[in-house]
């Protein structure tokens, strides 16, 4: 018989993750005992439950958390749930500095033209090297070379 003390794994858990939200401590409980119980059904089961729940759970939670930072979360901002993209610490604050814009199609037109086919293409209409590859009649690693070479041309057009 399994018996896993849900009170002390909820007690521990929230005081390792103590930022988690109750529901992703919860589903991480959840998501251990049913775990345990597989390894109980399915193979020997383990010789302390309850240190291999809470081993899971932490584990679950650690995923969880890792995860949730790579995401914005509207409830942490101060400005209706969002904050502003323009602000002066934003990373995606625009700029409008014109000696660093650059005109694509300025780029584009200066480079040699079986070059600009295949940025063209790729980049503008999006198509992937295999389909250009059959459009144009070459074979895909000759696009990915062309493609390679337009990269260099246009880096040696900026410096």
């Amino acid at each position: 018989m399994m018996y896993v003390d849900r009170n002390e794994l909820y007690r521990v858990l929230t005081r390792k993750y103590h930022g988690m939200q109750r529901d992703d401590v919860h589903e991480a409980v959840q998501h251990a005992v049913v775990v345990a119980y597989e390894a109980c059904i399915m193979r020997e089961p383990p010789h302390n439950i309850q240190a291999y729940v809470t081993t899971v759970a932490s584990r679950a939670l650690a995923r969880s958390k890792s995860y949730s930072r790579k995401f914005v979360h509207p409830e942490r901002d101060t400005f209706d749930g969002w904050s502003l993209l323009e602000e002066d610490s934003s990373i995606l604050r625009a700029t409008e500095d014109h000696a660093t814009t650059v005109d694509a199609g300025r780029v584009i037109s200066a480079m040699p033209e079986h070059y600009a086919t295949v940025l063209r293409k790729h980049y503008i209409e999006g198509l992937p090297f295999e389909e250009i590859a059959r459009q144009i009649g070459v074979t895909a690693e000759c696009v990915r070379k062309r493609h390679e070479r337009a990269l260099k041309h246009a880096r040696k057009l900026f410096t």
